[in-house]
């Protein structure tokens, strides 16, 4: 509160005291600002208690109304704003306003746009904070900042003081971009200052650090506070908040004993009662997460003494505690307590702006404690309004923050756990319609309009964006780990693009309705789209597990609940494994057909026969939206009773998420007739090469002009020189780069799955080589196309991509999101259609099946049937021929998404 700043050390350093605010990461220490009240004059106002504010306030007074006597003049003006600093710092906001009123219309009387007017307009932002007028101080900061020129050495620490109140105005507010925007500033002065280690940059990185952490990108913050706190000689305040949410970040990533350790080292240091109670809080909620129901229940029980005999009964920490409390109650059975105590944390929640996160929490847990007692409506009612936030709360993280922040955001959320447990499938329809998905579908959105933009500067700051990701994956390639700084510059230029592109309205797709997408099936069309949550169990105990919803354009959706994810992710790796018989050209030995067809049975058994009675009997074509391990799993190839590959019954397509089906629907059908086909990158795949050579020939004869490809000839580059082309081919090798594969570049890129999988064009296969032996080689035109480079193509305007190579639907999956990998990176090239292998395929089968569906899709111009037709014949030839084991390997490793 501006009632207990601690005062300016000078005119420019100010050390402001923790802006008591709440903020959206609960149980957290909030954030602490280096901009806080400072004196205009330049003399430093001391930390002395109230009785001497006032004090000093009797002697100014008659000091200022001696200068009045002599008219206007920045002596008054700086008189005025500092008597309004003490006014404030007493609490006397109306004062304090209009001696700042004064002092603003004197200083801008005179042409006054320098440090003294800043300082008034930063001065009465706090004010305007501490009245809850949060767009004036917005305002307020914002003219500020814009005052401090940063051509001017002599602004430069008065900016950032600006910056980091403007910051945390835009943190309060939730605005995370701009927030971002802000504090990267600050820290780029700082820098600039050589001030990288001084508590200024330390105060305003762990502020940052949170600003992740309530966006859900805990990695990051992780990454952020674990650095800080390592620092020697830190002041008490600042290494206890550190320490303190540090603890918190950990239990949110389920590292419970990391977590109990740094919470514990905070509890040791912790000054008072109130610095204590926030420990404890977070401590009980640890506990809580890592299922010590009894021990959580003491510690929150003494957390909640101390935060309401510091800050009273009617306060946002009280609310937190009682939050705490009631989870305990609620996991060991006390429903009626749990009941009471969360809605008094909502009562007190729901008028508080900056408190969603907390809110929705709560709520999502009364919605569990109502059912459990029985009062189904009012479950519905609180899973409603949680739902209603979540959607809120998730736009605004689409619409201001970085990729890796939405994903981290969205992989944080668990918004079908509690709507799963209530058993109602509009609702977790609705959930699924909005969330699944929607990072991609943002995206694609702005690429697009980047990319169709007739301004220059759009499609500039898209390719820088591009160019920094390439630098920033060859530096890490040479071995240079240093690549903070062009990280930064890389969320700066994402975050710019966002907030230009965020000014103008999205597609209607990008929020989504159930009736729209119910209207965009055609007749015979289903969708199911596969849902893995968290399973509440006895015990209140959070299982993993699958479920799906199975939506037709006529009837209500359907919820089914499958598999605990233990009973089936290790099948699909299993499964996996047993298909992992070497690359595009190797010569293995079919697989083992009595293990591979038992597991194909025990996986259509789990997931596909507990469908079948939700599924309308006239649907013939499904549209499938896997999720978790099952994006991995050949589900045309799974055996039913009768030894028929699902395939056989019905036309499988797979989407990323079920908004898919609006963008396909919205997306403009008109297909250029050229062709780009690039094969043998490696010169040892001579079926790959007559592969590409007879769809050439065959496309050539419809009137399509082609470009085909061969060996060192097929160039990364030429995938830059010939854009959007109607159909874009790739058969080559493909793989993984995994760190005990390959030394070197490997390696290290092996981190970060958009930089793992690849694709070998013309030369990289002498990439390759050096890598093994730890050379690293320039990333431009090496031959490897990666993930992440395949992202940054056109291929707006193309209709089907083409990946006739092993593993290329490989990657790290992503909660809600798919696969990280290959097929990301050509889905947000923007292809329309992609073809892609589950597994490392056979060089003579995958050219026979690519042949096969390329002579089907000219006949019946789609895609989606050509694939099923030709997916059918193959399993149905190769098990007639080599039985079960080889067709599913063979054939049905291939999957086609839209």
């Amino acid at each position: 509160m501006l009632r207990r700043i601690v005062c300016a050390l000078s005119l420019v350093v100010a050390a402001g005291a923790a802006a008591e605010e709440a903020y959206p990461f609960q149980g957290m220490t909030p954030p602490r600002k280096i901009g806080g009240m400072v004196s205009i004059a330049g003399a430093p106002l001391p930390a002395v208690p109230r009785g001497s504010v006032r004090t000093a306030i009797r002697v100014y007074e008659p000091i200022l109304a001696g200068v009045r006597i002599f008219g206007d003049s920045h002596t008054l003006a700086r008189g005025c704003g500092y008597l309004a600093t003490l006014y404030a710092a007493l609490g006397d906001m109306p004062k304090a306003k209009s001696l700042f009123d004064e002092a603003q219309a004197i200083l801008e009387k005179h042409g006054g746009e320098g440090r003294d007017l800043a300082w008034v307009y930063n001065n009465r932002g706090l004010v305007q904070l501490e009245n809850r007028e949060h767009a004036d101080a917005l305002r307020s900061f914002r003219k500020a900042v814009a005052i401090l020129d940063p051509r001017r050495e002599e602004y430069l620490e008065p900016r950032v003081v600006a910056l980091e109140n403007l910051a945390s105005t835009y943190q309060f507010l939730g605005d995370a971009e701009n927030s971002e925007s802000a504090y990267l500033d600050a820290l780029e002065i700082l820098r600039q200052l050589r001030k990288e280690n001084t508590r200024p940059h330390q105060v305003t990185l762990s502020n940052l650090a949170l600003l992740y952490c309530s966006m859900g990108d805990y990695e990051e913050g992780r990454k952020i506070l674990e650095k800080l706190a390592a620092a020697k000689g830190l002041p008490q305040p600042l290494r206890f908040g550190i320490l303190n949410n540090l603890g918190q970040l950990l239990s949110e990533m389920k590292l419970f004993a990391e977590a109990e350790a740094r919470l514990m080292e905070a509890q040791s240091i912790a000054s008072g009662e109130e610095q204590r109670g926030m420990v404890l809080m977070n401590r009980s909620m640890s506990y809580w997460l890592g299922g010590k129901f009894e021990r959580a229940a003491e510690v929150g029980q003494e957390a909640l003494h101390l935060m309401e005999d510091v800050h009273g009964g009617d306060s946002f920490p009280a609310a937190i505690a009682r939050a705490t409390v009631a989870a305990a109650a609620m996991s060991r059975g006390e429903l009626v307590k749990a009941d009471r105590l969360f809605v008094q944390a909502r009562n007190f929640l729901s008028k508080e702006k900056s408190s969603e996160d907390t809110l929705i929490f709560v709520l999502r847990n009364l919605a569990l404690v109502a059912r459990r007692r029985g009062q189904h409506e009012r479950a519905l009612a609180f899973s409603r309004e949680a739902l209603a936030l979540s959607k809120k709360h998730l736009e605004r993280i689409l619409a201001f923050g970085t990729e890796t922040q939405r994903l981290a955001y969205l992989s944080q959320v668990f918004p079908y756990d509690q709507l799963a447990d209530l058993g109602e499938p509009e609702l977790l329809a609705d959930a699924a319609v909005s969330m699944k998905g929607a990072v991609l579908e943002s995206l694609l959105a702005e690429r697009a309009m980047a990319r169709k933009t007739t301004a220059l500067a759009d499609r500039e700051q898209l390719d820088r964006i591009n160019a920094l990701k390439v630098e920033i994956m060859e530096k890490i390639g040479r071995g240079n780990a240093d690549v903070d700084r062009l990280e930064r510059e890389l969320k700066k230029e994402q975050t710019v693009l966002t907030k230009r592109l965020g000014s103008r309205p999205f597609p209607s797709q990008s929020r989504p309705k159930l009736s729209t997408l119910q209207a965009a099936l055609r007749d015979g069309e289903v969708l199911v789209e596969v849902l893995r949550y968290q399973r509440i169990a006895e015990g209140w105990k959070l299982v993993p597990a699958y479920g799906a919803l199975v939506v037709s354009g006529k009837d209500a959706p359907r919820w089914v609940a499958l598999a605990d994810a233990d009973a089936l992710d290790p099948r699909i790796e299993r499964l996996l494994g047993q298909f992992d018989r070497g690359g595009r050209g190797t010569r293995v030995e079919n697989p083992e057909d009595a293990h591979v067809v038992a597991t194909l049975r025990e996986l259509h058994d789990l997931l596909w026969k507990p469908l079948v009675s939700a599924i309308p009997g006239e649907a013939s074509r499904i549209l499938l939206s896997p999720d978790g391990a099952t994006c991995f799993l050949p589900w045309a190839a799974l055996l039913d009773d009768d030894g028929d590959f699902l395939a056989e019954r019905w036309q499988l397509t797979q989407l990323s998420a079920g908004r898919d089906l609006l963008r396909v629907a919205a997306a403009n059908d008109a297909r250029g007739k050229t062709l780009l086909a690039l094969a043998d990158g490696g010169e040892d795949l001579p079926h790959s090469r007559n592969e590409v050579m007879q769809i050439g020939q065959a496309v050539e004869k419809l009137g399509w002009r082609t470009t085909v490809l061969l060996g060192r000839a097929a160039a990364e580059n030429d995938l830059q020189r010939h854009p959007r082309p109607g159909i874009l081919h790739l058969a080559t090798h493909a793989g993984q780069l995994r760190g005990d594969a390959a030394r070197g570049v490997g390696t290290r890129l092996s981190r970060n799955p958009m930089y793992r999988g690849y694709l070998v064009l013309g030369g990289g296969k002498d990439t390759l080589a050096e890598w093994q032996r730890g050379v690293a080689v320039p990333f431009e035109n090496d031959g490897i196309l990666t993930a992440e480079e395949a992202s940054g193509l056109d291929l707006n305007g193309t209709w089907l991509t083409v990946l006739s190579a092993c593993e290329t639907g490989a990657g790290d999956v992503h909660a809600g999101e798919g696969v990280l990998g290959l097929r990301r990176g050509f889905a947000m090239a923007g292809t329309k259609n992609l073809l892609f292998s589950l597994w490392p395929v056979r060089d003579d089968a995958t050219a026979q099946f690519m042949t096969a569906f390329y002579d089907r899709l000219f006949e019946t111009a789609d895609a989606a049937s050509a694939f099923h037709e030709t997916q059918v014949a193959e399993l149905r030839r190769w098990r007639s021929d080599r039985g079960v084991a080889s067709a599913a390997y063979r054939a049905g490793a291939f999957v086609l998404t839209r």
